[in-house]
């Protein structure tokens, strides 16, 4: 199965950033909120020296799809049982792979009772 590998937003170099915002068809404006918001309102370059960036880069995807394998350890009855996939790490954190591949996690305290084990 292939899911998205998000990149992280806060570390990404600021080209290839920029580069995705253009691959989503964001105009220089609207990417240079957007990489305010994905640099925690904290952005290492300013707005002039964004849009000089933006314009001389072309559009590219940050993210990618990787090979992951799968297989299912649950249902997920809060969608329609889809099959899941759930793996916990040493501090208790919940990494769902759901079958049609998307990614999440979820903290040790949260209610888990949506997902059904299969056996």
């Amino acid at each position: 199965m292939e899911i998205r590998q998000h990149e992280n937003r806060l570390t990404a170099n600021a080209a290839d950033l920029a580069a995705d915002y253009k691959y989503k068809g964001l105009n220089k404006y609207v990417a240079w909120d957007r990489f305010i918001q994905d640099r925690d309102l904290r952005p290492e370059m300013n707005a002039s020296a964004f849009y000089t960036l933006f314009d001389s880069i072309h559009a590219s995807l940050l993210d990618n799809l990787v090979k992951v394998e799968f297989n299912a350890t649950h249902l997920d009855a809060d969608l329609e049982n889809t099959p899941c996939q759930i793996q916990d790490d040493n501090d208790g954190v919940h990494h769902i792979i759901w079958s049609f591949g998307m990614t999440g996690s979820i903290p040790p305290s949260h209610d888990m009772s949506r997902f059904i084990p299969i056996h």
